[in-house]
Order: structure tokens, then C-alpha cells, then sequence
């Protein structure tokens, strides 16, 4: 009998013998509402006792690490969301390490001036970002990173502080090919659209379904939308270069580290990630950088790819500072295309 089993063999007989408070004493109504909040389906009831089980065990970490927060030893808090019920090591199997193409077309960056003290798209301008949700079954942060980076660009140069979402599953399923919801990386998206001179379209006409663990058909449909004509690269631990090109309005998708407890669960506050020996990668869009007001501490702003319940509505606020370097294997998109006129 291996391990897993034999635990949820204990979990079933305990919650036998003993009712819900076995299972580390979730009330019935909390987990149903759980469930239903993060539409939650488990295929057996040992699956469910599981989840539950980890739920009530995750939950306590949560609120020892938030207590911390509430005596100041803490800069951020953390959350129930929808990994809340998954044990850390299944939440760090979805993001295994990648490694990018070792044929790059990028194209030198566009000039730059010395980067403002901050720059904070939403809170100066006005500008309100989708913020999307890639799932549990699908490891498609590299789309969804590249495809938010072209949306936030083409919205900024174009002054429309709320624009359409762009679709990241024309990407998972055109450009992701075999590995797509494994170990992709964003420059496969860049180079779908540069390389190939492919459009890209709005999620309203190429919906996204992160219920799949697998791409789906590549099937173009629709009014063609917008391309990218070329994307740069930023060299690694060059934070300088990342902050001079986010102020200049270039959106940049970075790759972190999402192996710890604390940024499964990130709820609010300036992040500080964890000395984790576990990596992972995982693919963010930075868009802004700012400065705490309450304690004077300077933080990037980075837009997220699991829904608006997990962060601060789908954002992470990570600390900024000379020993926390952000760039790596950053990428962005540098200039659009012109878009085609008509139908596929």
C-alpha cells in the first residue's frame, strides 16, 4: 500500500469513526461553501477526504503565518484560495522548470529615459487590467504572461484604459504543440506571432477554458485582432533595464519561483519569497513598480494569472530592493504589428 493511499485509508476510518471533526474540524457548511466559491469536483469521496484534509492543515498555516503578520513580523498576508486544498508538493508539480529556446529572434529594445520613482498604471491612469484564470490542470502561465504583456502594450499605446481580453488559449492551442501545458516558455508565444506573422484574437472570440489539462485543436476563428511585429529580451539581474522599460510602457514577462507555501497562498502586503530549495518556473507580467506610503518600502508590481480571488485582485506587490533581482528570462513584446482586415 503506498503512502497516499494508506493516508486516505486513515482519513475515511477516522471520519468513519468520528464525524467531521476527524478531518482536522472543517464545519460541513465551510467546506461546501469552499466548494462551491472555487466550483471544487473531487472524482471520489477518498479524493474529497483528501482535499478536506489538506484544506483544515492549510488553513492553520495560513493563520499561524497571518498572526505573525499581526505582531509586524510578517510584510504580507496570506489567504484561503483555490489551491487551499492541495498538499505543496502537488501545488509545486505544476510548475516544473523551464527551459527557453536556445534560438532567440529577439530584437534590441527601443530606447529608454531614466525611469520616474514609480510608475503605476492603474492608480496614475486609470487603467483596469483583466485579470484571467489558468487553472489547476494546465501549466499555461507562459501564455497567459505572453498574451496579457501584448494586451496591456496595445491598451497603453492606445489609451484604452479598459480593454478587451486577448485570448491566451489561441496561443496554448496554436503555439504550445505537445508541451504546451507542461513546460512551455513565452517566447514560443512571441515567436508564434513574429516569426509567422499569426494574429492574435480576443478571448470573446477564442474562449479560454482552463478546465482542459491538455491543448486543444488550434481552430482560428473570427476578426483578426492584433500581432506583434518584434519582442526584446532583458539580460538576467539587469533591474535596472526591466524598471527603465515598465516605465516606458513596455509591459515585462518574468520568470519566478512559485515553489513556496507563502506565494501559493499570497493574500495581501509586499511579498518577500522564501529561501525555497524547491524551483519551479512560472511567467508574471510586470507593469509597474511603486513605493508603500504606510512603511516606505519599494515594491514591483506584478499581474498574476490565477484569478482575482488570489493576491490583491489577481496582483502581486513584491518587495524591490538590490538583493530580491526580478529579471530573469524576462521578455516582452516591443512593437506591434498592423493587424490584417477580415475573417478566417
Amino acid at each position: 500500500m503506498n503512502s497516499i493511499l494508506g493516508l486516505t485509508v486513515v482519513i475515511l476510518v477516522l471520519a468513519t469513526l468520528n464525524g467531521t471533526r476527524a478531518i482536522n474540524h472543517v464545519p460541513a457548511q465551510e467546506w461546501t461553501d469552499y466548494k462551491d466559491l472555487f466550483q471544487k469536483e473531487y472524482p471520489t469521496a477518498a479524493a474529497e477526504a483528501l482535499a478536506q484534509y489538506y484544506y483544515a492543515y492549510n488553513k492553520r498555516m495560513i493563520d499561524n503565518h497571518n498572526n505573525l503578520f499581526e505582531r509586524g513580523q510578517r510584510t504580507f498576508k496570506l489567504k484561503i484560495n483555490q489551491f487551499t486544498d492541495m498538499r505543496l508538493i502537488q501545488f509545486n508539480a505544476m510548475f516544473p522548470t523551464v527551459t527557453p529556446p536556445t534560438v532567440s529572434n529577439a530584437k534590441p529594445g527601443p530606447d529608454t529615459i531614466e525611469a520616474p520613482t514609480s510608475y503605476n498604471p492603474s492608480k496614475n491612469f486609470g487603467f483596469m487590467f483583466n485579470v484571467e484564470n489558468q487553472g489547476t490542470k494546465c501549466n499555461s502561465g507562459w501564455a497567459y504572461a505572453a498574451v496579457k504583456a501584448i494586451e496591456i502594450l496595445q491598451a497603453q499605446q492606445d489609451g484604452d484604459v479598459s480593454p478587451q481580453p486577448l485570448s491566451a488559449q489561441n496561443i496554448l492551442d496554436c503555439a504550445g504543440g505537445a508541451w504546451g501545458c507542461r513546460s512551455q516558455s513565452p517566447q514560443t508565444a512571441f515567436d508564434y506571432l513574429t516569426q509567422y506573422g499569426m494574429d492574435l484574437l480576443t478571448e470573446g472570440e477564442y474562449p479560454n477554458n482552463n478546465n482542459q489539462s491538455e491543448p486543444g485543436m488550434c481552430v482560428p476563428r473570427g476578426t483578426m485582432v492584433t500581432n506583434l511585429a518584434q519582442y526584446s529580451v532583458i539580460p538576467d539581474g539587469d533591474d535596472d533595464a526591466l524598471r527603465r522599460y515598465v516605465a516606458a510602457g513596455f509591459p515585462v514577462v518574468v520568470e519566478f519561483n512559485p515553489a513556496s507555501f507563502e506565494f501559493m497562498h499570497y493574500g495581501e502586503g509586499i511579498y518577500q519569497p522564501s529561501n525555497s530549495r524547491t524551483r519551479g518556473s512560472h511567467f508574471m507580467v510586470v507593469i509597474g513598480y511603486d513605493t508603500d506610503v504606510n512603511t516606505g518600502v519599494d515594491y514591483w508590481i506584478l499581474q498574476n494569472s490565477f484569478d482575482a480571488s488570489w493576491g490583491e485582485q489577481g496582483i502581486l506587490r513584491l518587495r524591490r530592493d538590490a538583493t530580491i533581482k526580478l529579471a530573469k528570462n524576462a521578455i516582452f513584446p516591443s512593437q506591434l504589428g498592423q493587424a490584417q482586415v477580415g475573417q478566417y
